[in-house]
């Protein structure tokens, strides 16, 4: 089974579709690979001058797979490892923020952790009113996901993000904080991101490639790029804790979802 699908139509507009519905597209190592292989793709790919980003079956996707066996390339290196193996991973969402070519995010159903980071990379992003952009329902990060939505919603909304586990925004408030461009009814959400591919296509790819660099310039001179990596450091940083493999092992004992029931009634770490 492809994990990540790529189609093209005659106007310049590709898509890249996270392609493993039957887990909600969660970014397991297979995909991680398959999907930074199609960017390296579209990179030299002269015949697309947008692409929409969007997630098959219910939902956009849920984020990392938290369930995913140990990588087997993980190693002993410890938290140093760790870091690079996040830091790996932040750099794939990054070549959708270096790719010569406007991206939309099309969010529908749940778009959790790691793949709301993905959004951010995006040019632009449109979200279904009734999708749901979420924090992960258990505490095992640190820095990855708040600092950088701090950029689009602001200091205030992103603590509180940040500090309440499983915190979440609707698509409508997702556009109204600015973490979206807009929001619409999820049945018309396809045609409205098609219909603004197919705009953006029809500037001259030379002027997308120019126009875009220019905006990521001034954002990074702001220091964009270097939050963004930063995440890695935290969140290395918060696996040294001893509650973050407690909360490891209530997931290896009884499963995610019994695992989140067990934090929701109170079930306590330290």
């Amino acid at each position: 089974m492809t994990l990540i699908e790529i189609t093209k139509n005659d106007n310049g507009v590709t898509e890249l579709v996270l392609n493993r519905p039957d887990k909600l597209n969660a970014f397991n190592a297979d995909m991680l690979e398959e999907f930074s292989a199609a960017v390296d793709r579209l990179a030299v790919d002269d015949s697309t001058r947008c692409v929409i980003l969007r997630g098959a079956g219910r939902s956009f996707s849920v984020g990392y797979d938290v369930q995913r066996p140990a990588d087997p390339e993980a190693g002993d290196g410890g938290t140093f490892q760790d870091w690079g193996r996040l830091r790996k991973n932040l750099e794939r969402w990054l070549a959708i923020w270096d790719l010569d070519k406007p991206v939309i995010a099309s969010v529908h159903g749940h778009c959790i952790g790691g793949a709301s980071m993905l959004c951010v990379c995006a040019d632009l992003t449109l979200v279904a009113e009734d999708a749901r952009i979420a924090w992960p329902s258990v505490p095992l990060g640190g820095g990855l996901l708040s600092p950088v939505s701090l950029w689009l919603v602001g200091m205030k909304r992103a603590r509180e993000l940040s500090y309440v586990v499983g915190s979440a925004m609707s698509g409508a408030e997702a556009a109204e904080l600015g973490w979206a461009n807009r929001a619409v009814a999820a049945d018309e959400l396809t045609s409205e991101t098609w219909t603004l591919a197919n705009r953006i296509a029809r500037t001259p790819a030379s002027l997308l490639r120019v126009k875009k660099l220019a905006l990521n310039r001034v954002m990074e001179t702001q220091g964009f790029r270097t939050a963004f990596l930063y995440g890695a450091e935290w969140d290395a940083i918060a696996h040294t804790v001893p509650e973050h493999e407690v909360m490891r092992q209530k997931i290896g004992q009884l499963g995610l979802k019994d695992a989140i029931r067990w934090f929701d009634e109170g079930g306590v770490l330290s």
